[in-house]
């Protein structure tokens, strides 16, 4: 009797975890966000000033946003910062339902996650030493030089294509990379637009965008592939904020600037 009914314990312990485990098969991604009131955000946390640690406190335009598009989700953000590596495969194995980091959709990623609507628009910034900005203009201009970039990201795959005779550097963050640059390490690094700008203000013009933007890009909420639902409930929330003025304000408030307008 005792051995019967522990088969049966162990039976419908294992139907449970089939059905309400992370990363069920076949699981309805919103149907689960609803249900927990949580929508699991990855982002860096070290990417200024989109997404950073001050105070204690996470903070950036990204953070703003994610917490925006969550509340009229009818949802309660939670931010996991994870370093850029990992984060989409930690979307791939459902510890995160999305991830807010400025991330472009290319073919590659198209064939393992959806992407939503673009809620920014941006692009590659070369940013060199104050006294480097007569040297670099463009790409042209790479060829021998030692050029930092994020590990992994399109940035990368845009150097590579473009200035095939650079000397890459590959960074796990940002803050390591603005290091590497300072110090002498590489002469020149591709960064976001954007994060460019904000870095000049914040060292003081030490370090300064070169040349006109290399490339254009335009940033969307990554989601796991097949979440029809989940997917069409965060482009209704970003078409909300774009409506109401929420995604104009938290721009000028962190860019003093409109990143959120699509270019004409």
């Amino acid at each position: 009797m005792r051995e019967r009914l522990a088969k049966i314990w162990i039976c419908c312990a294992l139907s449970w975890l089939a059905v309400s485990g992370p990363g069920a098969a076949g699981a309805d991604a919103w149907s689960r966000s609803r249900q927990s009131g949580e929508l699991v955000i990855g982002l860096e946390g070290t990417f200024p000033p989109y997404s950073l640690w001050k105070d204690g406190q996470l903070q950036g335009f990204e953070v703003d946003f994610g917490r925006a598009l969550a509340k009229q989700m009818g949802l309660k953000a939670r931010f996991l910062p994870t370093v850029w590596d990992h984060m989409l495969d930690n979307l791939a194995s459902d510890r995160l339902d999305a991830v807010i980091n400025q991330v472009v959709a290319t073919p590659e990623r198209a064939t393992r996650f959806d992407f939503s609507i673009p809620y920014t628009y941006s692009g590659l910034q070369l940013v060199v030493r104050k006294a480097d900005l007569a040297r670099f203009r463009g790409a042209a201009d790479l060829a021998g030089a030692h050029v930092g970039v994020s590990a992994g990201t399109n940035y990368e795959q845009w150097l590579r294509e473009n200035a095939p005779q650079a000397h890459i550097h590959l960074y796990p963050d940002d803050p390591t990379k603005y290091d590497g640059l300072r110090r002498g390490e590489v002469s020149a690094i591709v960064i976001n637009r954007l994060a460019a700008f904000n870095l000049s203000l914040q060292s003081h013009g030490e370090l300064a965008p070169a040349g006109r933007m290399l490339a254009r890009e335009d940033a969307c909420v990554v989601l796991r592939k097949g979440n029809a639902k989940l997917l069409a409930a965060v482009n209704r929330a970003i078409g909300h904020l774009q409506r109401d003025g929420t995604l104009q304000a938290l721009s000028r408030k962190w860019f003093m600037a409109d990143i959120v307008s699509r270019p004409k």
